[in-house]
């Protein structure tokens, strides 16, 4: 393969990865809208889980921009690249085959937990990952495919670059110090065994997996943070906790799941900034909810583009200071509606 070859295959593999990257970071309000919605004391079991796959889905983010950076590139997150809702996630411009729905800022409901499932849906078989390079008949490929994608044009280059496609500076790394929550940790990227590695990662905890064997799966029932993102929102959907012995293609069957739908603020679905009329205490609010997030952004920004130690800033006060900023928001009727509804965190990006 030429030279100008291999940069165009390279190119694409950091277009891919920059495009990974801005999934896990799409998936990450909705959880947090439904997570926040709850009103505690009720549905802890759930907003345990849901938290969980929340941090996670940091982490994924953090293992991406890992990638990314071994191999040089320079992960983004700006204004124009700002997920907004409700979103539905494409590939070259086409819907994923397996993500054609919208995905809402919503409160914590079972349609929402249902959508959550489709996110997080693990593949029933493996395709080669050749054939929608091709342009099989599909919208566009699944997000395993996707995955399973980057992980061949990693394999194929590293062959052709041996010992010269990892070229990133290791200063860039994210370090398993400044993340914590959920399950797996930071995994330091400096050659294709632990980007490999990293990448793997995201596929068996999130969106891609392909779903565990009987065998595989008993090791992990009953052990939540073990378990895949789609396992953990089926047990909140069922209402009920998988055991060793069940077969992972069926709903769970063993200790019921408290669940209250009705223990929630009854927020704005995709709510916009348009929505709160100017001078009212839900515009003041939003705007301060907004500019926390746009803060943590710009926050990771910085921890993935050379300075690694801005991630623990961005979990421990830019997460954290926005749960607190989302309950007031959410407990603030909307201006001038009738019926009982109340306002929602738009993130939104501000300059």
């Amino acid at each position: 393969m030429t030279a100008p070859k291999l940069e165009a295959k390279k190119l694409e593999l950091l277009s891919w990865l920059q495009l990974a990257l801005e999934l896990e970071w799409s998936t990450l309000p909705p959880y947090l809208v439904a997570l926040l919605s709850i009103k505690r004391p009720q549905n802890r079991e759930a907003a345990d889980l849901i938290r969980g796959v929340a941090m996670e889905e940091m982490l994924h983010f953090a293992l991406v921009a890992n990638v990314m950076n071994a191999l040089g590139g320079r992960p983004k997150i700006a204004r124009d690249n700002c997920p907004t809702y409700p979103l539905t996630m494409t590939f070259e411009g086409r819907p994923f085959a397996d993500r054609t729905f919208p995905i809402s800022l919503a409160r914590f409901s079972k349609e929402s937990i249902s959508t959550f499932m489709k996110i997080e849906q693990p593949q029933q078989a493996k395709f080669e990952t050749l054939a929608w390079k091709n342009k099989i008949d599909v919208p566009a490929p699944t997000i395993g495919e996707f995955y399973e994608g980057i992980l061949t044009l990693l394999d194929e280059l590293d062959a052709a670059l041996p010992d010269s496609l990892f070229t990133g500076d290791p200063r860039r790394q994210l370090e398993a110090d400044y993340f914590w929550g959920g399950g797996g940790e930071i995994i330091i990227v400096s050659d294709l065994t632990s980007a490999r590695t990293a990448l793997e990662t995201v596929i068996e905890q999130g969106e891609g997996a392909w779903p565990f064997s009987q065998e595989e799966f008993a090791e992990v029932a009953g052990h939540s943070l073990s378990m895949g993102h789609y396992y953990r929102f089926s047990e909140i959907f069922y209402e009920r906790r998988f055991i060793p012995t069940d077969d992972p293609r069926v709903p769970p069957s063993g200790p019921a799941m408290a669940i209250d739908y009705t223990a929630v603020y009854p927020i704005r679905e995709n709510a916009k900034s348009t929505d709160y009329p100017s001078g009212s205490v839900a515009t003041a609010l939003n705007e301060a909810f907004n500019r926390r997030y746009t803060m943590m952004m710009r926050q990771l920004d910085e921890a993935v583009n050379g300075e690694p130690k801005a991630l623990y800033t961005a979990i421990m006060y830019g997460m954290h200071g926005l749960a607190s900023a989302a309950k007031d928001l959410m407990a603030t009727p909307m201006p001038g509606v009738g019926k009982v509804e109340t306002a929602c965190p738009t993130f939104e990006w501000m300059d």
